[in-house]
């Protein structure tokens, strides 16, 4: 190992840094949960409002035990959801309101326990009904228990073929899963609005990124390497914890900074080298030392 990361790596362990990294209001128990208001046990979500128990989710309001749900409101128990209003156990489905217990539905309403449909209304275990037959067997449906009816759901989805890659209004996005809005990106896992990046997971709001995990930020984060938890960032590399930062490498917990070289904990700072204020003249050659030493791999 490099001097320079040895040195970093002292720092990192000597700098005190939060248990947990939350960016919400009104809101208890919560971990990597950022611009969200009024939530309760919520771990990895960004833009929630009045959730409880979510994970992975973003733009989600009203909503509870949901996971990589987004732009849903009241929504509960959905996973892979988008755009979605009133539902409930729902999978892998988009812009849909008041459908419940159904997989990979696109554009419903009022549907339950259903496969497969488009632009389908009044539908119960892929079955048409009229408005008023459905009402009536909602409510009978509605007494039964949960578990049989998600058992009873999980059988009846066998009978039908399921793509292998679940993308929506994606383009040239090939060897990934659960991709929404996105283009010309490779081996993404959960992801949105992500643009010719690659190897990039629980990410969002991404141009010319990889190998990031949990990135992505308000205004988006771009031309950026290795980070991990991080938010609307430029230019940047090996981040952990850091938001609003612009060319600045190897660095944990850092906010607003640019021109940081191996620094942990700051906030609003230029022209720093392991926590050491610089002018702009000996950062500039301090950095061409550093990369050589480091194989000039930044």
């Amino acid at each position: 190992m490099s001097s320079f990361l040895q040195n970093y790596e002292l720092l990192r362990k000597s700098v005190p840094t939060s248990a947990v990294s939350v960016q919400a209001e009104d809101s208890n128990y919560l971990d990597t949960t950022y611009y969200s208001k009024g939530c309760y046990f919520c771990f990895d979500n960004v833009f929630l409002e009045n959730c409880l128990y979510c994970y992975n989710c973003d733009e989600a309001k009203d909503s509870m035990d949901c996971l990589m749900t987004s732009d849903g409101q009241l929504c509960y128990m959905c996973v892979n959801t988008t755009s979605s209003y009133g539902c409930t156990y729902m999978v892998n489905s988009q812009n849909c309101r008041d459908c419940h217990f159904s997989f990979y539905l696109q554009g419903c309403q009022d549907c339950f326990g259903c496969v497969g449909l488009t632009r389908k209304q009044y539908c119960i275990y892929n079955k048409q009904y009229t408005k008023e037959e459905y009402l009536t067997h909602l409510e009978a449906l509605k007494k039964q228990n949960p578990e049989q009816l998600m058992q009873q759901m999980d059988t009846f989805k066998k009978q039908f073929p399921i793509p292998a890659s679940l993308q929506r209004s994606a383009e040239n996005c090939p060897y990934g899963d659960y991709i929404h809005h996105s283009k010309d990106s490779f081996w993404c896992f959960g992801t949105y609005k992500v643009e010719s990046s690659g190897y990039v997971y629980d990410c969002g709001s991404l141009t010319n990124c990889w190998d990031l995990y949990f990135a992505g930020g308000k205004k988006g984060t771009v031309d950026c390497y290795q980070l991990t938890d991080c938010g609307d960032c430029y230019n940047s590399g090996y981040l952990w914890i850091s938001d609003n930062c612009t060319n600045c490498w190897y660095g944990q917990d850092l906010s607003g900074c640019s021109d940081c070289f191996g620094c942990v904990g700051l906030t609003r700072k230029q022209y720093c080298i392991l926590n050491n204020q610089l002018t702009k003249e000996q950062y500039e050659k301090a950095i061409v030392d550093i990369k050589r030493e480091l194989g000039g791999k930044v």
